[in-house]
Parts: C-alpha cells; sequence; structure tokens
C-alpha cells in the first residue's frame, strides 16, 4: 500500500466524493493507504504539502494560481467541485433575486478560510453590470462568526455554502436568494493540486488517486443520498441528517460532481475573474497551471 494523505482546506459534505471513496474502499483497491485531515488554520495545507506530510492538497485553484511565478510551483490535476457549492442567503424569501439588488447593501462575505466567497461574488455581480461603489462588503471573517453577526441583524445578506444555506432555510432564520452552482456557471471551485515531484511519480500515485474519485462520482451520480445515510450521520453528526440526505440530493443533481476533469471553460472564466481582482497580474494558461492526464485517463478507464 502506498500511503497518500490529502490536507484540506475543511471537512463539509460537498467533498463528498472523497468520503465516498473511502467508504466503500476504492482507495485500497487502488493500493492506497489514504488519509485525511483539515487544519483549523487551512494555510498548513501548503506546510504540509512542503514538508510532505501530505502528498495532495484539497483547496482553491486561486492558490496555485496566485503562486505562479512568484516562489511555489503547484500543479492542479483534478477538481472536486465542478461548480461553486456557494448560497446568498437574505432575511426575507425573494423569488425573482437580480445581482443588482445588492445595490446599497452589506454583505458578509467569510474570508478566514480563503478569499473565494468574496472574489466570485463580486466578480458575478461586475458581470451582472452592479454599480459596485454602492456596495459594502464586511470580508475576512469566519464563516461562523459572520453567520451570527447575520443572525444576530448585521448586514443585509451573506454569502455561505448550499449546506449551511439549506439548514438556514429549514429553520427560518434566512432566505436563499440565488445559488452559485444553479446561477455561477462551470467553476472549479476545490480542486486537488500538488507538486511536479509526487505528479511524476513511477508508481502513478495521482492516477490511481483520480481513478478512485471517478468511481465515487460514478456511484454518486447512481444512487441517492438515503444510501449514504450512515456515512452522513457519522462524518457530520452535528447536522440533522434527515435535512443533509436532502440536501446531498439537492447537490448531486446540480452537476458540482459531475467531471473530476477541470474544465477550461470553468478555469478560464475563474481565472479572468481573479486577475479582474487583483489577485493575478494576468491569467494564467491552462497547460501552466494543470495537469490534466491523471482525471483524464480516469474517466476513460471507468464506467
Amino acid at each position: 500500500m502506498d500511503r497518500l494523505h490529502v490536507s484540506a482546506t475543511s471537512h463539509w459534505p460537498n467533498y463528498l466524493p472523497e468520503y465516498v471513496a473511502r467508504e466503500f474502499g476504492y482507495y485500497e483497491q487502488e493500493g492506497l493507504d489514504f488519509s485525511r485531515s483539515a487544519p483549523d488554520d487551512w494555510t498548513q495545507v501548503l506546510t504540509d504539502l512542503e514538508r510532505k506530510d501530505a502528498q495532495v492538497v484539497l483547496g482553491g485553484l486561486w492558490v496555485p494560481a496566485m503562486y505562479h511565478g512568484r516562489g511555489r510551483k503547484y500543479r492542479a490535476f483534478a477538481q472536486l467541485n465542478h461548480r461553486n457549492p456557494k448560497a446568498l442567503v437574505v432575511r426575507e424569501p425573494v423569488t425573482d433575486f437580480e445581482w443588482k439588488d445588492l445595490e446599497g447593501k452589506i454583505v458578509l462575505a467569510p474570508g478566514a478560510g480563503g478569499t473565494a466567497p468574496y472574489v466570485h461574488t463580486a466578480g458575478l455581480m461586475r458581470k451582472a453590470g452592479v454599480d459596485m461603489s454602492t456596495v459594502r462588503f464586511v470580508r475576512d471573517l469566519s464563516g461562523p462568526m459572520l453567520t451570527e453577526l447575520f443572525l444576530g441583524g448585521m448586514g443585509d445578506a451573506l454569502v455561505t455554502d448550499v449546506v449551511n444555506a439549506a439548514f438556514l432555510q429549514h429553520r427560518n432564520l434566512a432566505h436563499v436568494a440565488v445559488r452559485y452552482d444553479q446561477a455561477g456557471g462551470l467553476m472549479p471551485n476545490s480542486v486537488y493540486y500538488t507538486t511536479e515531484e509526487v505528479l511524476g511519480r513511477d508508481d502513478e500515485l495521482v492516477f490511481r488517486f483520480c481513478r478512485a474519485l471517478q468511481r465515487s462520482i460514478d456511484w454518486l451520480k447512481t444512487h441517492k443520498a438515503a444510501d449514504l445515510t450512515g456515512l452522513l450521520a457519522r462524518e457530520w453528526p452535528s447536522l440533522d441528517t434527515e435535512v443533509l440526505v436532502t440536501v446531498v440530493d439537492d447537490l448531486r443533481t446540480s452537476g458540482i460532481w459531475d467531471d473530476i476533469r477541470i474544465s477550461e471553460d470553468g478555469y478560464t472564466e475563474w481565472l479572468r475573474i481573479l486577475a479582474e481582482d487583483g489577485l493575478l497580474d494576468t491569467p494564467v494558461p491552462y497547460e501552466d497551471l494543470v495537469d490534466p492526464r491523471p482525471a483524464a485517463r480516469a474517466a476513460q478507464l471507468t464506467p
């Protein structure tokens, strides 16, 4: 068995295919001794990779993009989320939301775990023609803190993930105005990245990992979340499992787990937004940041 440790920026249901592969022994069948961790300070994932405590990182594509040509060399090779599983929630039910509705409003956008919640939101707003000078953002704080503040009366809208949004709406504490996985187009929200050394290993460690993930994706396309009730209850015991099953089924059909291959169209749009917001001097060419071969081979070899 070859060790493969993933250091991830969080432990949450939008990463479900990774847990499904472990649940059904797909890693073991590939000869992988799989493990994962999710450090409280997400930047620890980079230290884990540099120290070789982890072979792979699961996180935002914006990290290897920002470091490209700036000291660290990371290559993304697969995606876990084909779309961004984020949502914008507001205080009252809304059926005809438009991004321009946020003009003159205060939007809470968590940032302690990464910059994507704000950057993608702002990019979608600019694309919709919102006058950004009229919108105020509260940023750089944790999701739980901003959620608590929003529920306490701060701001007009909150960027959160689809799972939290569903639970807030279920408890009638907030209402979903827009879901990014439905309205935001393709976006490689969570990707796997590593070093050239790991990608070049003779034992094809990364390819075998991709093949296990692809089997997991294939399984999720043909099975309902009710078949995973035990897994969901074990991994997220603080969440109401019955509600979570419904949310996971919704995510299954939304397209966020459609393909582990990083879409060039989604990549191009996301890099455009990152450059537009100043995180990059200019978009990095796809071939400079992504090694598509492991995921492409895995997709071809699975049913």
